[in-house]
């Protein structure tokens, strides 16, 4: 299997399987399939373990220089790490990630060597074919998380505080958005249980901005509610644009600086 660049793997490429939640043969050795819902919140969990922005978070250049697959070894057991940079269970993140592999390549078999390296189906994965897996199963699940960016840990810092209070005041849960969407879709909770993670999270997304999209028609066309920019429709593409863009670095830019 030849190295390949990050670009080769993206959503353009995979996008013939997102549609329909097809399963994603990797160089026809290695097949990930989206996860379902019965599994969100091990999902949840395990997931933490490919998306911590070790580049801004570890002021080391030894970390920095590392890829992802060697950070998540150097890691492991690594408790003074972990209480160092208060991340609860990230001396335990490198199982999370091999048990994530075993949830989302369910048919394969998984091993691991004498240094801590893994192997599926005998093929050794090594830090640039574990990107590539990341990376699908970032896509395949909606994952709002790009490996290829940098952000100021302070900025994020303050991000995420800003998106835990909000999450907080609003105080919804997954079984809420479940019923939400159980009574928006007039489905069954068995149906909801068998669907990716990827489709419920669309479909809430897309139902949100069909209730929004109706309030405001209604509200224009009665003549009592103006605005001042064209009412968005409902169908447009649920891509979001990054606000915070501006505030991020590339990776590999990132990694060119540091000697």
């Amino acid at each position: 299997m030849n190295s390949k660049t990050p670009t080769e793997i993206n959503k353009d490429i995979l996008l013939p399987f997102l549609i329909y939640d097809k399963p994603f043969p990797y160089y026809g050795t290695i097949t990930l399939y989206p996860v379902t819902m019965d599994n969100i919140l091990l999902f949840q969990t395990l997931s933490q373990s490919i998306i911590i922005r070790k580049d801004s978070i570890f002021h080391n250049k030894k970390i920095i220089k590392m890829s992802y697959l060697d950070f998540l070894i150097y890691a492991f057991g690594n408790k003074e790490l972990e209480t160092q940079y208060k991340i609860p269970y990230l001396s335990q993140y490198y199982l999370y990630a091999i048990q994530l592999l075993q949830l989302c390549c369910k048919d394969a078999e998984i091993t691991m060597d004498q240094t801590g390296y893994l192997y599926i189906n005998k093929i050794l994965i090594t830090p640039e074919i574990f990107d590539d897996l990341r990376r699908i199963i970032i896509l395949q699940n909606e994952i709002d998380f790009d490996i290829d960016e940098f952000l100021n840990y302070d900025t994020e810092q303050r991000l995420q505080k800003a998106d835990t209070q909000n999450r907080k005041k609003d105080k919804i849960t997954i079984e809420d958005y479940i019923d939400s969407l159980i009574i928006a879709m007039n489905t069954t909770e068995n149906q909801i249980i068998n669907m990716t993670i990827r489709k419920f999270w669309r479909y809430i997304k897309r139902y949100q901005l069909h209730e929004n999209y109706t309030i405001a028609k209604t509200g224009e066309c009665s003549g009592l509610v103006s605005f001042k920019e064209p009412i968005k429709y409902w169908m447009l593409s649920l891509e979001e644009e990054d606000k915070y863009k501006y505030l991020k670095t590339d990776e590999n830019e990132l990694k060119g600086k540091i000697h």
